[in-house]
C-alpha cells in the first residue's frame, strides 16, 4: 500500500515537472482542492444527501415494517404451536420463511438502490464542481489541481487552497442557473 502511495507521488511529481518545463519562465502554478468539503458543503451537495437521506429513511421504514410483519407471524407460530397440527404448523413456517426471504431480498435491493443513487448524486454535484474548477483553472491560468482527499498531498501552504473559492463558484451557480 505504501508503495503504490509512494509510486503515485512520483507520477504527480513528475508530472509537475513535466509541467514546469511547459510553463516557462513564469513557473508552475498549482493549487490544491478539498473536493469532499465542496461535496458536503455546497447547497447542490447538500440537497443531493437530501434526497438520499429521504429515500433512505423511506426505504428503512418499509423494512422496518416487513421485519415486524415477519416478527407478529413468528410470535403467532411459537404461541400456538402446540395446538396447531403439523399440516397448518408446516403452512405457517412456510409463510415465515417466505417472509425472511421477501425481507432479505428487499434489503439487498434497497442496499443496492441506495448505492446507485448515492453515485448518481454525487457525479451529478461532481460535473457542477469540474465545471466551475475549470472556470477557475482557466481564469487563473493553474497548472496543477491537486485534490487533498486522494491522499497524495501531505502537506501544502494553505495559500494554495481554492477549496473555499470553488465552493462560492458551486453555490453561485447553482443559484442563479436552476
Amino acid at each position: 500500500m505504501k508503495s503504490g502511495k509512494a509510486w503515485g507521488m512520483a507520477a504527480i511529481l513528475a508530472a509537475a515537472m513535466m509541467l514546469a518545463g511547459a510553463a516557462g519562465a513564469e513557473g508552475l502554478k498549482v493549487a490544491v482542492i478539498d473536493v469532499n468539503k465542496i461535496l458536503n458543503e455546497s447547497a447542490v451537495g447538500k440537497v443531493a444527501k437530501k434526497t438520499i437521506e429521504d429515500r433512505y429513511e423511506m426505504l428503512k421504514k418499509k423494512i422496518e415494517g416487513k421485519q415486524e410483519e415477519a416478527k407478529k407471524l413468528k410470535d403467532e407460530i411459537d404461541k400456538q404451536k402446540i395446538l396447531l397440527g403439523k399440516e397448518k404448523l408446516k403452512e405457517k413456517e412456510d409463510a415465515l420463511n417466505a417472509k425472511v426471504a421477501e425481507l432479505r431480498q428487499l434489503t439487498q435491493e434497497s442496499e443496492k438502490e441506495m448505492q446507485t443513487r448515492q453515485g448518481e448524486q454525487t457525479q451529478e454535484v461532481l460535473k457542477v464542481v469540474d465545471a466551475q474548477l475549470d472556470k477557475l483553472v482557466a481564469a487563473e491560468k493553474i497548472d496543477l489541481v491537486l485534490d487533498r482527499t486522494q491522499g497524495g498531498v501531505v502537506h501544502f501552504n494553505p495559500a494554495l487552497d481554492i477549496t473555499d473559492r470553488v465552493l462560492e463558484m458551486v453555490n453561485k451557480e447553482k443559484a442563479g442557473g436552476k
